[in-house]
C-alpha cells in the first residue's frame, strides 16, 4: 500500500519504519531540522525489537501537496498535534478540489484528543475519515533524524464515528489497512465504535499527560504515588462524564481498565511533558479543555481538569528563574 504520514515525528516515524521494513511505500511529511536530516542522512529508529537506519522519502507538506496526486496515495496518516488539525483539513480539502477526477485517499488520524476526526470530516468527504489510536507506545525525536521508541505500539482503527453505516467495500478497505499493519508487526485491531475508543484513550491522556507535564515527572513516577492517585482518578472520572456530552457511554470499569493499562506500561515521558521541555505549544485545550466543555454541556463542573490545566498554563507561561 502507499502511505503518506503527515507529522512524521516520533510516533509517525516509528510506524513509517515498520511499514517500510515490510516493503510498503511510505512518504514522511515533516519540517525543520528533522526533515532536513531525514533527507540528507535518512531515518534512524531505535527500539528494542526494531533496528532501522536507511534512506527514506521525506518531504515538506507544501512540497508533498504540490507533487502528489490523490490517486498516488492509498492512506494519509495524520500524526500532527491536535491544534494543527483544522489547518491541515483545509489544506487537504483544497488539494482534493484541485484534482476533481481523482479519488480521495483514506485519512487516518493517530492523534491525541477526540476532536480531530470531526474537523477532518467537516472539510473532507466524510466516508474517507478513519479514527485511530496509538497506544502502549512512547516515541520521541532525540535528535533530528533519530527517533527512540518503546512499547508494542498497538493501533486500533475504524471508520469515524462508528460502523453503523459502513459499507462492505469500506469495511474491506479498513480491513486491508489492519492486515497491512499487522504484517508490518504493528499489532492492529478494528473497532466498530472508534469514537468510544478515542474517549477511552482520552481517559489515560487526561489523567496523566497534563499532570506529568505540570510536575515534570514520567508516568511511572506518577501512577504509584498515593498523593497523586486522587488527582489522577478525579481527572479521569471527569473524562468519563464528559464523554456523555457526545453520546458516548463510559463507565468506572473503563476508567479502571485504562488506569491499569498505563500503570503496567513502561514509564514514559508523555507528549505534553516532552513539549514543555522543548518549549513547544501544549495540547491543553485538546486534552483538558474538551473535558471541561463536555462537563459544562451537561451542567457539571470539571474541577480537577480546570485546576490542573490552569496551573499548567501558568507554569509554561512563567519563565524559570
Amino acid at each position: 500500500m502507499k502511505f503518506a504520514i503527515i507529522g512524521a515525528g516520533g510516533i509517525g516515524c516509528y510506524y513509517a519504519a515498520r511499514l517500510i521494513q515490510a516493503g510498503e511505500d511510505v512518504t514522511l511529511v515533516a519540517r525543520g531540522a528533522h526533515l532536513k536530516a531525514m533527507q540528507t542522512k535518512g531515518l534512524e529508529v531505535k527500539h528494542a525489537e526494531l533496528d532501522f537506519h536507511q534512506a527514506v522519502d521525506a518531504l515538506s507538506l507544501e512540497a508533498w501537496l504540490n507533487e502528489t496526486n490523490p490517486d498516488q496515495v492509498d492512506v494519509v496518516i495524520v500524526c500532527l498535534k491536535g491544534m494543527q488539525t483544522g489547518a491541515l483539513a483545509e489544506q487537504l480539502k483544497n488539494w482534493l478540489q484541485s484534482f476533481p477526477k481523482s479519488q480521495a485517499p483514506l485519512v487516518l488520524s493517530l492523534q491525541n484528543g477526540v476532536d480531530n476526526e470531526q474537523q477532518l470530516s467537516e472539510a473532507l468527504p466524510r466516508h474517507v475519515v478513519l479514527g485511530g489510536i496509538a497506544r502502549r507506545i512512547g516515541a520521541h525525536i532525540i535528535e533530528p533524524g533519530v527517533v527512540e521508541s518503546i512499547g508494542p505500539a498497538q493501533v486500533i482503527l475504524g471508520q469515524w464515528p462508528n460502523h453503523q453505516t459502513v459499507s462492505s467495500e469500506m469495511e474491506e478497505k479498513i480491513g486491508a489497512i489492519a492486515r497491512c499493519f499487522n504484517a508490518a508487526k504493528i499489532p492492529t485491531e478494528m473497532s466498530k465504535d472508534i469514537n468510544k475508543e478515542l474517549w477511552r484513550k482520552l481517559i489515560i491522556n487526561n489523567g496523566l499527560n497534563p499532570l506529568c507535564a505540570l510536575l515534570e515527572i514520567e508516568t511511572g513516577d506518577a501512577t504509584p504515588r498515593e498523593d497523586l492517585q486522587p488527582l489522577i482518578r478525579g481527572a479521569m472520572s471527569e473524562a468519563v462524564l464528559a464523554a456523555k456530552s457526545q453520546g458516548v457511554e463510559l463507565s468506572n470499569d473503563d476508567l479502571e481498565e485504562m488506569l491499569e493499562l498505563i500503570s503496567t506500561f513502561d514509564s514514559i515521558k508523555p507528549s505534553m511533558l516532552v513539549d514543555r521541555e522543548k518549549g513547544r505549544p501544549l495540547e491543553i485545550e485538546e486534552i483538558c479543555g474538551v473535558v471541561i466543555k463536555g462537563c459544562e454541556k451537561l451542567g457539571k463542573d470539571a474541577p480537577y481538569n480546570r485546576t490542573i490545566s490552569t496551573l499548567l498554563r501558568r507554569a509554561v507561561e512563567t519563565p524559570k528563574a
